[in-house]
């Protein structure tokens, strides 16, 4: 993992936000009384036709705006709370295919978004941007629907 930044907090401590990596653990084990493993890091299935990767950028582009749009839709109460716990939503990122596992976006977004954990898991574990995209484009769609009422 990579330290990408160090938060304080108000009772004086700190916690530290690792750069995500998705993977599989081989082994599990105890080593001096915490627990180890071995894993292997995994990585998203990288698109190489050029017709494929645009309609990916398409979709990416898409579902990022619905979820900007989301975000901006809920009561300030709670964008406040996620603001102060998440801090803000990613930029969309140029290159869609840079990061191992996607954009930094995505993640945060389905850190945030109130779906049951099992739900959250599967999309998660997802190996492809265009399947983890469209899972959450069904998520926003879905809670979209709910703010307009």
């Amino acid at each position: 993992f990579k330290l990408s930044d160090t938060k304080n907090l108000h009772r004086g401590s700190n916690y530290q936000i690792l750069e995500y990596h998705l993977f599989r653990v081989l082994r599990r084990g105890m080593k001096d009384g915490y627990c180890t493993a071995d894993i292997e890091y995994l990585e998203d299935v990288k698109v190489a036709d050029a017709e494929e990767l645009q309609k990916l950028r398409e979709l990416h582009n898409f579902v990022y705006n619905q979820a900007c749009s989301w975000f901006q839709n809920l009561r300030n109460k709670f964008r406040t709370q996620i603001l102060q716990h998440f801090g803000p939503m990613p930029d969309r990122e140029e290159n869609i295919q840079a990061m191992p596992n996607g954009p930094a976006w995505c993640w945060w977004l389905l850190a945030v978004l109130p779906v049951d954990p099992r739900y959250q898991l599967s999309v998660l574990s997802m190996m492809s941007l265009k399947d983890r995209l469209i899972k959450i484009q069904h998520i926003l769609t879905y809670f979209s629907r709910d703010q307009s009422k």
